[in-house]
């Protein structure tokens, strides 16, 4: 797993956005050495992390309406599963 090494002294910019609908969840700024980052990269899975070439970080999860439709899509497929009984070969 890749944790973010950027050099020491300046502020870097955290964004989180929805993967999906690209909506801002949240953005911060913070000192490149603070270690809350190195805690939050190290944590993370490193396919939702986005560095740009200023060191910048960028997080892609859900956000909340997305992942209700998301759940909602699931429970209707699986509704309609239900419904249609097993499938003969």
């Amino acid at each position: 797993m890749r944790m973010l090494r950027a050099p020491r002294g300046g502020n870097m910019l955290l964004t989180w956005l929805c993967r999906n609908c690209e909506c801002k969840l949240a953005r911060m700024a913070v000192q490149r050495d603070d270690p809350r980052v190195a805690a939050l990269t190290a944590q993370v899975g490193e396919d939702i992390i986005d560095y740009d070439p200023e060191g910048n970080v960028t997080i892609r999860l859900l956000c909340e309406e997305c992942l209700e439709t998301m759940d909602l899509e699931e429970e209707e497929d699986s509704e309609i599963d239900f419904l249609r009984g097993p499938e003969l070969h």
